[in-house]
This record gives structure tokens, sequence and C-alpha cells, in this order.
């Protein structure tokens, strides 16, 4: 096992450290696109990836598409209208990234996948990649995606993960060292993740918090699979998370729930 998959999993230890107390320790915490929420920086910046590590993220979490062309960009939906205040409702397939990289998003811009990846490894900070599929050319996130991160430094913790398992089976096949997850969705996959996560040698599921049930987490467990959780806000509930077990949290409030795990 990489350094960077043991960091994924609970009471994982740093290199040399003890293993006194590393069951106790809680999961790990990564930010939702960054940060979310009123007076947050515009989601999947760089802006919103620092004020994670301000609060204390453990790492960060965001979305991956292609741009017109051919760059992997961190961007969640298929156009700009929503991070752009309704400014401009053109698709990032459609352009050109010296064109993209030109739109204004209230201070900051839309990043490459290698500038986070950059710098997420300067602040030792973990990446979960989420690639899209509400995409033109699903195959070309997958390709262009894999051939960034064969490049991947082992001992930065870097997973990739996809609610598409053809997409997940297929980066697998293009980058094999890079660990995967499972994005499970109450809508999707819920019934198959404990048959489906190790059936694509994926290491982790990442449950949606309404049906992160006792029994799902502990048959996830059971296998091996990592198991984080997405996207928990509420400090109570991230303890009764906690005492479960699971190895992360996905949240758009990292100093919250650092607080109430502290």
């Amino acid at each position: 096992m990489t350094w960077a998959e043991q960091r994924f999993r609970r009471g994982a230890r740093e290199p040399g450290s003890s293993s006194r107390g590393a069951a106790a320790r809680a999961p790990l915490l990564l930010g939702h696109r960054g940060v979310r929420g009123e007076g947050a920086p515009t989601e999947n910046t760089l802006a919103a990836f620092e004020e994670a590590a301000a609060q204390g993220a453990d790492g960060i979490e965001l979305d991956v598409r292609v741009c017109g062309s051919g760059e992997v960009v961190a961007l969640h939906d298929p156009d700009l209208e929503r991070v752009t205040h309704g400014a401009d409702a053109r698709a990032a397939a459609a352009l050109r990234w010296d064109e993209l990289r030109q739109v204004d998003l209230g201070g900051g811009r839309v990043p490459l996948l290698a500038e986070v990846l950059a710098f997420a490894r300067g602040r030792r900070l973990a990446v979960n990649i989420e690639m899209k599929r509400d995409v033109p050319d699903r195959v070309a996130v997958v390709r262009a995606t894999a051939r960034l991160l064969r490049a991947w430094d082992p001992g930065h913790a870097v997973i990739v993960s996809s609610f598409d398992p053809v997409m997940l089976a297929s980066f697998g096949v293009l980058a094999p060292a890079v660990p995967r997850a499972l994005l499970v969705h109450r809508s999707r996959y819920h019934d198959a993740a404990v048959r489906l996560t190790p059936a694509l040698g994926a290491l982790a599921a990442h449950i949606e918090r309404t049906i992160a049930s006792p029994e799902r987490i502990a048959l996830l467990k059971r296998q091996g699979r990592v198991v984080n959780v997405w996207t928990v806000n509420d400090p109570r509930e991230a303890q009764d998370l906690a005492a479960l077990g699971v190895d992360g949290l996905i949240t758009d409030a990292p100093r919250r729930l650092r607080d109430a795990l502290a």
C-alpha cells in the first residue's frame, strides 16, 4: 500500500510516527470544492482551496472536466453561469484555455488541475479529484486526467472519484497506480456499492450522507474499503460518523467540523 493510500485511511500514520492513538484519530476533513457558503471565495478556485487549508482541512475535493482546447480544469458545472452569477453562460467545453482563464469569477479564476495539484502538494493537502460525467466526451476527461496523473508523485495523497463506474474502470487501466473511489448517491449505486466498489478495484466508496448507515459503512469497512462521506456540515453528524469509523468527511465548512472533532 502506498503512503497516499494510507493517508486516506482513518488512523493512518505518517512515516516514522508512533501507532499509539492511531485508531482514535479523527477522520480526514476534505474541503468540498475548497470551501462553500456565504462570504467564502468562489468554489473550485485557488482562493477557495487556500481558505480550506486555513480552516484546518486535511485535503480538498474538486471537480474536473476538459475545456475546449483539451486542458483539465477545475469546474463543477458544464457552464460558467452559476459561478459568474449569470454574467457568463458559456460552456467550458466550448472555450479554449486562453479564453477560459480570462473569465473573472469574482476575484478568482478557473484553475488548471495541474495548478491545483502543485498548490496542494506544496501545502501537503490530500486531493480528491471528481471526474465529471456531464461532459460531451467522457473518454476525453478520463484520458486527459490519466495523462496528467501518470506523473503523479505517490508521496502525495491523491484519489480520483466518479459517479460513472465505466470512467473509473477506464481510468484504472490508464493510471493503475492512482487510487480510485466510487461516488455513491441515494439514487445511484446505493444498493450496489458493496458489490461494485471491489469489482472496480476501487480503494474507496464515497457515500452521500443520507445513506451512510452504520450497516453500509460496516460492510464496506469489512471489505477493507476506505469510506468517505459527503457532504457533511453538521457538527453532531460529523461526530456520529466519526464514531462509526469513517475515514473521511467531505465538507463545505472545514473549521466547523475541525472544532467539533477536536
